[in-house]
């Protein structure tokens, strides 16, 4: 294999991913931060480094633990901000693509297929998107990859792959913190056990040990969940599972009310199809590289790739929700087969055409008309999802100019970024109710609502947000005081 050449386009895949990355981030100053998950998540890892240094107890955390152990090591080391987990969200998506180079050449590709595949995963929309937030999908992917890097070199028959003990040990590590990082990657445990059982080399004192050390990574999470009053395996969307979902596209949920404008079997496709994942053009060769592989009877990478795009996919299309972030756990086995695919259509071809010239040549074109499709059509779509959040900072940064300092808000949908900040006293409105709005009303004191009001009577119709907000008009009476974007400023009667 020449290694040199074999260097030479890991580090482009990697630096040029790097700086595609970074392009977003200096052009917009975005910090990370978004929604709630994202300040959740900053907030339970500085709650970890308090652990640490003083022994106080964990607050109750919703998500698993692996994404804010992660943020709270790197904060460890170079301080508590945004910045750094933002860095470690970027290095890691630019790390994606030469994994999934040399996942396509530890599977036998030519250099041409693995460097497509790793272009394909490089230029992926939603991954370069999920880079630049402070978010688990990055981390959770990331360390998937290395796992299946792993895994392929236990299997390796090559003599010069020693040490496979240590290869699975570390590829069962690598997916006990996918799996504590994104719970989604639970399905990935059986694919893996899969893969090992078809090989047959695996020994029993390579399963035990492997199987420990994966116990071991597992205990923290354990320790957690036994005490947390959040459900880990009784969630929401497991709960509400059913293959009758995959042709429903409206739902009602623990989040409200949802109309979405494609059934679940298709919106959770889109890593094979939508050029935000994959261009179109690729699509067909998917079929053709897991075809190929086949043919080859090189059935671990049949199961290994297969089972990685079918087993998540079936999952998700069941579950009562629609989330564009969700799929991006079927991204590198589809860039591996469309890959694959590419080479081995151009190996057909070329044996077919009078001058093999002409098939590399197409293969060129349809790589850069591919690639430069999905750029085009990712670049708007982060650009807008930036802008979006850079306006809720906005509206932050313009309440807090117009209310006391130490003023009293409730709302719904800004709360963790306005703890963040401000020095607001801020109350979410999800947990609020008519009893302990009650509780909380002092005579006198005057109060202040912002929410979307839109959003408030449509999604949540019903539910507690509209709720509370009703008891507030009712009860106390609400006075339009701003409107910042869609969101609404109310003051609370006294």
């Amino acid at each position: 294999m020449p290694r040199r050449l074999d260097w030479t386009l890991l580090a482009l895949l990697f630096c040029g991913g790097l700086l595609f990355r970074l392009f977003f981030l200096v052009a917009t100053g975005f910090d990370g931060l978004y929604g709630q998950d994202a300040y959740a998540y900053y907030d339970f890892a500085g709650s970890l480094q308090t652990l640490l240094s003083t022994g106080q107890p964990l607050p109750p955390f919703f998500w698993p633990l692996g994404y804010s152990a992660l943020l709270a090591s790197g904060f460890a080391l170079f301080g508590a901000s945004a910045a750094v987990g933002q860095a470690m969200s970027v290095i890691m998506s630019a790390g994606l693509a030469p994994l999934v180079y040399i996942m396509a050449r530890q599977m036998q590709s030519g250099i041409g297929g693995a460097f497509v595949a790793g272009l394909l995963m490089a230029v992926c929309g939603q991954a370069i998107q999920s880079s630049l937030v402070l978010m688990a999908d990055i981390p959770a992917l990331f360390w998937a990859l290395l796992s299946g890097v792993l895994l392929l070199s236990h299997l390796s028959r090559q003599p010069l792959h020693r040490n496979k003990t240590l290869h699975l040990i570390g590829a069962v590590i690598c997916l006990m913190l996918a799996v504590i990082t994104r719970w989604l990657y639970l399905g990935l445990i059986p694919v893996w056990g899969a893969a090992l059982l078809l090989n047959r080399g695996t020994r029993r004192r390579e399963w035990l040990s492997a199987g420990v050390a994966g116990i071991l990574v597992l205990l923290p999470q354990l320790a957690l969940s036994v005490t947390s009053p959040y459900p880990t395996f009784s969630h929401a969307w497991v709960q509400g599972w059913s293959p009758g979902n995959a042709f429903q596209h409206e739902f009602t949920n623990v989040d409200g009310h949802f109309s979405y404008e494609q059934v679940n079997a298709l919106f959770y496709a889109q890593p094979v199809y939508d050029a935000y994942y994959l261009s179109p053009l690729f699509t067909p060769l998917i079929v053709i590289g897991l075809w190929a592989e086949f043919r080859r009877r090189r059935f671990v990478a049949v199961v290994l790739l297969g089972g990685w795009i079918l087993l998540p996919y079936l999952f998700l299309a069941g579950i009562p929700y629609q989330n564009i972030r969700f799929p991006l756990i079927i991204s590198p086995p589809v860039a591996l087969l469309a890959g694959i695919g590419l080479e081995n259509a151009v190996h057909w071809l070329s044996e077919r055409v009078p001058h093999r010239i002409l098939a590399y040549s197409g293969a060129v074109l349809l790589v850069i008309a591919g690639a430069g499709q999905m750029v085009s059509t990712s670049a708007p779509i982060i650009s807008t999802f930036i802008t979006n959040q850079q306006a809720d900072k906005t509206v932050i940064t313009r309440v807090a100019a117009r209310l006391p300092a130490e003023a009293t808000v409730y709302t719904f949908g800004l709360t963790l970024a306005l703890s963040h900040y401000t020095d607001f006293q801020v109350y979410e409105l999800y947990y609020e109710t008519p009893d302990t709005l009650a509780q909380k009303w002092q005579p006198g004191q005057t109060d202040y609502l912002l929410v979307d009001p839109w959003n408030i009577n449509s999604q949540w119709a019903g539910r507690e947000p509209q709720t509370a907000m009703q008891w507030f008009e009712n009860q106390r009476g609400l006075t339009q005081i701003g409107q910042y974007s869609h969101y609404v400023l109310y003051r609370i009667g006294e």
